[in-house]
């Protein structure tokens, strides 16, 4: 009869080493994941910004060069940048008894400058931020980097500078039931507009849209909402 001794085929120092790699690996790969899921905007921006700095870019803007609005929409798809140039502009910045003077991507970003720079100074020196929502642009999606940069920004903001500049604009009925939606309209409801489905309904929308770029979001917040701020502003 021949008796094995088990223990004699195995290293314990080899194994331990193997266990401490393997759940090293594991721990580090898991976190990784999590903080890029979580932090993965914050880390861009910081990137974008440290990049466009090294690189030794500068703003063209000034305080004396103020738009009324300032416009993000999916401008690889033509039949919204249809909407916006040959409908949108023409009818704050064109018609109307006060033109609003807008800042588009397609036709005022400078050619060159990175897309952070480029969205922090029409944010910045824009009155009012107009995010026009598609489904295609509402989605974390290659396509909605720019948008979702932007309501990064703009809600950087409002928590620096106490600022509400968000106005949001959906060409179709998507994502009705999204957490961000459901704020907005808790907070402000009247800052969130759906594109008219009838003829009936444009006059009644155009103007309702010139009223909410013209006056200050906080001033149509609800009462919760409104006591909050005013709170704020009075311990700033």
């Amino acid at each position: 009869m021949i008796y094995f001794e088990f223990d004699q085929c195995v290293n314990n120092t080899l194994a331990l080493l193997i266990s401490i790699l393997t759940t090293t690996f594991i721990v580090v790969t898991t976190s990784m994941a999590t903080v890029a899921h979580i932090f993965y905007w914050d880390t861009s921006y910081v990137l974008h910004y440290l990049k466009a700095k090294l690189k030794g870019y500068r703003s063209s803007a000034s305080q004396d060069n103020v738009y009324k609005v300032f416009i993000t929409y999916d401008t690889k798809d033509p039949w919204v940048s249809e909407r916006v140039l040959e409908t949108l502009r023409v009818k704050l910045e064109v018609e109307g008894e006060k033109a609003f003077p807008l800042s588009l991507e397609e036709r005022d970003w400078p050619l060159g400058v990175p897309a952070i720079d480029n969205l922090t100074q029409s944010i910045r020196y824009s009155i009012k931020t107009l995010f026009v929502r598609t489904k295609a642009y509402a989605n974390p999606n290659a396509k909605a980097g720019v948008f979702r940069l932007a309501m990064y920004l703009a809600h950087q903001w409002l928590l620096d500078e106490n600022l509400d500049v968000i106005v949001v604009l959906m060409l179709e009925p998507v994502l009705q039931n999204s957490h961000f939606l459901r704020l907005r309209r808790r907070l402000c409801g009247e800052s969130v507009l759906e594109w008219p489905r009838t003829a009936a309904a444009e006059p009644w929308f155009w103007q309702n849209l010139r009223n909410v770029v013209r006056v200050d979001n906080q001033t149509m917040y609800t009462s919760t909402y409104s006591k909050y701020f005013t709170c704020s502003r009075e311990r700033d």
